[in-house]
């Protein structure tokens, strides 16, 4: 997928664990999902042998710079921390974890207290202008390796 240099893109990781279905989870999920408006989301179900428990969803997000152009005062960090802002609070979660890289393009808030959830489970958001925090060069991910090597 190909981003403007002026798109936020915000990787959001959530994780239900009390839920018990996969069509409980979906329900969840399904106002957040409404209201983001995700160009892409993944849902599975946490591996047994996991680390997490019960469901999982990737969600990505795209903030494109308005069309006034003057998002957050108008530069990359400003428009980076608005968009965070936003989307944590959406979330139910504090933006004033979130920490930028040095550069001020991209971050991470990571929530590491339990209490401090979102009623969706999100405890990850990863933050980049003009990229995917997780695919920043933006070439195609082919993984042709069985993986076998890392169990």
């Amino acid at each position: 997928m190909h981003f403007s240099s002026d798109d936020v893109v915000c990787r959001v990781a959530c994780n239900l664990e009390q839920v018990h279905s996969a069509d409980e989870a979906m329900r969840s999920w399904l106002p957040l999902v409404s209201e983001l408006q995700p160009v892409s989301a993944a849902f599975e179900a946490a591996h047994p042998d996991g680390v997490r428990r019960g469901f999982l969803a990737d969600l990505l997000v795209v903030f494109p710079l308005p069309e006034d152009g003057t998002a957050g005062g108008g530069s990359a960090q400003s428009r980076l921390l608005a968009s965070v802002d936003r989307i944590a609070r959406q979330l139910g979660l504090d933006p004033a974890g979130f920490v930028a890289d040095g550069d001020g393009v991209g971050g991470v808030l990571d929530v590491k207290d339990e209490n401090d959830g979102s009623p969706y489970g999100a405890y990850l958001i990863l933050a980049l202008t003009g990229a995917d925090p997780l695919n920043p060069g933006g070439e195609e991910m082919d993984y042709e390796d069985t993986g076998e090597d890392l169990l």
